[in-house]
């Protein structure tokens, strides 16, 4: 009889992150964006300490997103996402 097999992280990763994505497809299409860019502009405009949460808690989401879906997803799709990536952090340098 074989042993069961550990799970990997990427399907841990998905296990856990399965209810947040489903809270996530319930709420109304735009709310993610508009979060999103309210979030950068929070990063861009607000006293440093704040700043840096606000572009910290984007940088974590599109990461997130981008771990769940880069096996799914074109090769533009992945260059997308890691622009997005380096964008942030960019943001957040040039702001510290």
């Amino acid at each position: 009889m074989s042993e069961p097999t550990q799970p990997t992280f990427r399907q841990s990763m998905e296990r856990v992150s399965r209810p947040a994505l489903v809270r996530l497809t319930a709420l109304p299409r735009l709310i993610i964006p508009i979060a999103t860019l309210a979030l950068v502009a929070v990063g861009a405009f607000a006293p440093l300490p704040v700043a840096m949460i606000a572009f910290l808690l984007v940088f974590a989401f599109i990461a997130w997103i981008s771990y769940l879906s880069w096996p799914a997803i074109p090769t533009s799709g992945k260059a997308i996402r890691a622009v997005m990536l380096a964008l942030i952090a960019v943001l957040a340098i040039t702001r510290f």
